[in-house]
């Protein structure tokens, strides 16, 4: 006779998948069904050999969000503002680097990158705001050397209160800035995101 506990009542509507796998093969001499998905993503060998020293960035790949994204040094505006990447098809799915800041691999300070947010929600800021979460890795590629990040902190501000993401002394970190919130007008939003991120081996 079989016995129904609504211990097990809840494992069969929470875990379905895992029950018709583990139906293969006895319970115990095999690991639990689906434990292999649950465990962390293996890390990229290139994150165990990070730069040990400043490089220019080339690409980024940003987990959940897209894979060998363009970084273009820029320079600043108007006020020291960092400039945004070009208003094009390719300039919205691109980093902008603020080349006058720190670099990756720099001992000390915010390695700034900023991106488009699209009123149409086809940019790469409107991505990142739906994607790109707390303990996402972040894997920066120049010439021959890497810098792999993890996202430790996600804050949304006003645009008058941006001076943590100007820093250039402290530990260094990875900041990425993109409009958000309610669009007034052409590059003008209520909001801004900032996501920073460490460097990190794991």
């Amino acid at each position: 006779m079989t016995r129904r506990t609504a211990a097990g009542g809840l494992i069969v509507l929470l875990l379905p998948a895992l029950l018709i796998l583990g139906q293969s093969g006895p319970v115990s001499a095999s690991p639990a069904p689906g434990a292999s998905a649950l465990r962390p993503a293996a890390v990229p060998p290139e994150c165990l050999n990070p730069a040990q020293h400043g490089f220019t960035p080339l690409t980024a790949t940003v987990a959940g969000v897209r894979r060998n994204i363009p970084v273009l040094a820029l320079g600043r505006g108007r006020g020291g503002v960092p400039l945004p990447p070009p208003l094009t098809s390719s300039g919205k799915q691109s980093f902008a680097w603020d080349k006058y800041g720190p670099k990756p691999g720099s001992a000390r300070g915010n390695v700034r990158f900023n991106a488009h947010t699209y009123p149409d929600g086809s940019a790469l800021g409107n991505r990142m705001l739906s994607r790109l979460k707390v303990g996402a890795r972040i894997i920066l590629r120049g010439n021959g050397v890497t810098l792999c990040y993890r996202v430790t902190r996600k804050v949304v501000t006003t645009p008058r209160h941006l001076a943590a993401y100007y820093y250039t002394a402290g530990s260094p970190k990875l900041a990425i800035v993109v409009c958000s919130g309610r669009r007034l007008g052409p590059g003008n939003w209520t909001s801004r995101t900032i996501w920073y991120a460490r460097p990190s081996t794991s």
